[in-house]
């Protein structure tokens, strides 16, 4: 979650020095009329673009060729009438986005205009929102309740087939442990009551984009890839988790990325046309808000994880891995230690080794399933 706040500071920095539209300030306030006000004011008069979308309900204001205030970046908005949560980012260097959030199944209206603020100088864009349909009453919700929709959760043990994997200093493979991690997390889930789906049940290879296309097919919830890592260094050891990033949050992760990624294209598989840029605003959308999502279950499983075993410095790690660039499944991928390492190699065999990982990622996904219902 750091790294994409870093990045957006940077973005308002990339922009200021080319434009001078900054947006200074957000203010949400409910009307008489139990409607909501939404006030932007900048510093001169931007370009504005509104777009409303459902599922969930909200309304995205694009403000283009302009910036936030650092402030503005950091402000937190308390829920104001109908508009649960009010977002800000910035997808483009030169595009200042603020995202509306609206209740599930809520409809409403809009009206905005502009007007010069108080100061000359400034510059004000309102939007006036009304909802149009009312509160369920008790007595409907009495009637007929909407049953929970049961989690999926999509297993993805690495490598596999002719790909082992890491090999360690003893022989063993990688795409063997991983596989018998993966089926012995999948009785925990499934215990806690998830679904589960693996996207390899025994030893064949699947290529990468493969095992994304089997947790779309199976309407997955939470994407977990589970590897084992290796170094040259044997003493190197230590659980970590990574999450999407084009750009590595170190060297390591750089080369490991790069490392998982080449199975594809040892097994036919060119990935170069997949790096097409994506510009649909609602794929754009979906992507932000699953790569936020990806980091708070990864840094759900730090908390968990940290409480039974060794991590790694800095345990969230970001790199460009191609397995985990579904654009709406929150994905990560965990390397349960290292293979290369004697002690941590002893440990990954251990059966009760595996179980306190296999709870303690159950964990995180309770935490992540109540923060995200």
């Amino acid at each position: 979650m750091r790294f994409f706040k870093v990045l957006t500071l940077l973005l308002c920095l990339i922009s200021s020095l080319s434009f001078a539209q900054t947006v200074q300030d957000i203010r949400l306030a409910s009307t008489p009329t139990d409607g909501v006000r939404f006030v932007a004011e900048l510093d001169q008069q931007a370009d504005v673009s509104l777009l409303k979308l459902n599922n969930p309900p909200r309304l995205v204001i694009d403000f283009k060729k302009a910036n936030f205030d650092y402030q503005v970046l950091q402000k937190k908005w308390p829920t104001v009438g109908f508009v649960n949560a009010c977002r800000t980012g910035m997808p483009l260097p030169q595009m200042a986005r603020i995202v509306l959030d609206f209740p599930e199944n809520c409809q409403w209206t809009e009206r905005h205009f502009s007007l010069p603020a108080q100061s000359a100088k400034n510059w004000r864009f309102v939007v006036d929102l009304n909802r149009t349909n009312s509160a369920i009453t008790p007595s409907v919700v009495q009637k007929k309740s909407t049953p929970k929709k049961q989690k999926i959760i999509v297993l993805d043990p690495g490598h596999g087939g002719q790909d082992p994997g890491a090999i360690s200093r003893t022989g063993r493979y990688e795409k063997d442990l991983v596989l018998k991690m993966a089926k012995e997390t999948k009785e925990f889930l499934e215990k806690a009551g998830y679904k589960v789906v693996l996207t390899r049940s025994k030893d064949v290879f699947i290529p990468l984009r493969g095992r994304i296309k089997k947790a779309h097919e199976a309407k997955g919830d939470l994407f977990i890839s589970i590897h084992a890592d290796s170094a040259k260094n044997s003493s190197a050891k230590g659980l970590s988790i990574y999450t999407i990033s084009e750009k590595a949050s170190d060297k390591e992760a750089a080369a490991l990325a790069e490392r998982e990624n080449k199975a594809d294209i040892l097994y036919g598989m060119d990935l170069a046309e997949y790096q097409q840029e994506v510009s649909d605003i609602l794929i754009d959308l979906a992507k932000t808000d699953t790569m936020n999502k990806s980091s708070q279950y990864a840094d759900n499983v730090v908390v968990e994880m940290k409480k039974q075993i060794r991590l790694v410095p800095n345990a969230h790690r970001f790199a460009g891995f191609v397995v985990l660039k579904s654009p709406n499944i929150p994905s990560v991928l965990l390397e349960m230690g290292y293979l290369s390492n004697k002690e941590e190699e002893r440990l990954m065999w251990e059966k009760s080794y595996r179980n306190k990982l296999s709870k303690a990622l159950v964990n995180a996904v309770n935490k992540y399933f109540r923060d995200n219902p």
